[in-house]
């Protein structure tokens, strides 16, 4: 069975919707949480599947709960659940990051293959809303640049300004206050996004475009001691 994690600010939500999980039988509910600093200390202990969370306790401050949790866990999926649904808070959810986003008045049977359906990989939209989602989408796809780095978010945005630099992946998580691991995990969205195949082609391209972060504190003088390079 998946692992499904509960984030409302309503505790009774959570049970309410952990009874309706458990009792659909295909899933198990690993925990919950009602504010930003349980939902986020929980999930990177649980490493949930999926996360089902209440769209105001998602999107409420930058960065948003959903990009802090895909920062942690690259591979965990993330499902917004909100009383009313419009069109910018649809955006606002899939530039974050999740899967999608389901009414919490839509009934449970509703509700329930929109958890199977994130965890399946699809996306979660109200069939109504697609042509408006779809014209919005195709506006702001003409206004944009054409550039390939519209296609990062913004922490893979950082990663490959780090292997700009000539960082391995130790050093970045050491900066970016992430494991390896989960560096490795954005280094490979990176490539396949950009349509690359090495680390050393991704860096190039970052030099090329100068894509220097902030001025980090390890960039004084004497502070590179040999622990970078694109190895690891």
């Amino acid at each position: 069975m998946a692992r499904v994690f509960l984030a409302d600010c309503q505790p009774l939500f959570n049970e309410a919707l952990e009874a309706l999980i458990e009792r659909d039988g295909r899933n198990d509910v690993v925990g919950s949480g009602s504010t930003v600093a349980q939902v986020v200390g929980a999930v990177g202990r649980l490493r949930p599947d999926l996360v089902v969370v209440d769209a105001e306790l998602a999107l409420a401050a930058r960065p948003t709960l959903v990009e802090t949790v895909l920062d942690h866990l690259p591979g965990t999926k993330v499902m917004l659940l909100t009383q009313e649904i419009d069109l910018d808070l649809l955006l606002g959810a899939i530039r974050s990051g999740a899967v999608g986003v389901v009414g919490k008045k839509s009934g449970t049977r509703t509700v329930l293959r929109a958890v199977q359906a994130a965890l399946d990989g699809e996306g979660v939209v109200p069939r109504a809303m697609l042509p408006d989602l779809f014209r919005r989408l195709l506006d702001l796809g003409d206004r944009a640049p054409d550039s390939p780095l519209s296609r990062l978010s913004p922490r893979e945005r950082e990663v490959l300004a780090l292997l700009g630099r000539g960082w391995n992946n130790a050093r970045i998580g050491r900066e970016l206050f992430i494991s390896p691991h989960t560096v490795r995990t954005h280094v490979q969205n990176i490539l396949q996004k950009l349509e690359m195949h090495s680390k050393l082609e991704a860096a190039t391209f970052a030099m090329q475009r100068d894509l220097a972060p902030r001025r980090l504190a390890t960039d004084a003088p004497g502070s590179h001691n040999g622990s970078g390079g694109l190895a690891g």
